[in-house]
């Protein structure tokens, strides 16, 4: 179990939690999100923590980091990379991807416009590398799953 699952089980929001214990919201979402674990905490906090969740600091260290981010400090998800796209490149997507539901005949005029897209707007630097590179591998080539890596 993480600390978020126990939050929900316990209807608390790190806000509340913070209030309750006295430990910065900063520190919480740090120990949610993945950035710190239990084990670099002080004493005081971890005491802190298990009189308001009313666990004992053993369970508390027991909880499991949730560990959204990479070594590379940038989530392990990377959707972030397909959102605030230039107009025209979400534009391409949209057509590509309403193709595929539709499964029109055109998919290969669809799919040259999504990738002459995607290499305009990187070489207009309106996007990033990593950005055009995420966009080759969910929708051109390979699919959601690779797009993960």
């Amino acid at each position: 179990m993480t600390l978020n699952e126990l939050l929900q089980t316990r209807e608390l929001s790190r806000y509340s939690l913070s209030k309750k214990s006295g430990v910065p919201w900063a520190t919480l979402s740090d120990l949610c999100s993945g950035r710190t674990k239990f084990e670099r905490c002080s004493a005081a906090t971890l005491s802190k923590l298990s009189k308001a969740l009313e666990i004992s600091m053993e369970e508390l260290l027991l909880l499991e980091t949730e560990d959204r981010m990479g070594g590379d400090g940038k989530p392990k998800d990377k959707e972030y990379l397909g959102t605030g796209l230039p107009e025209s490149l979400q534009h391409a997507i949209d057509e590509f991807v309403r193709g595929e539901k539709e499964q029109v005949s055109h998919m290969d005029c669809l799919w040259g416009e999504l990738y002459g897209s995607i290499n305009a707007c990187q070489w207009g630097d309106r996007i990033t590398e990593e950005q055009a590179d995420y966009l080759r591998k969910k929708y051109l080539f390979g699919g959601e799953e690779e797009a993960d890596d």
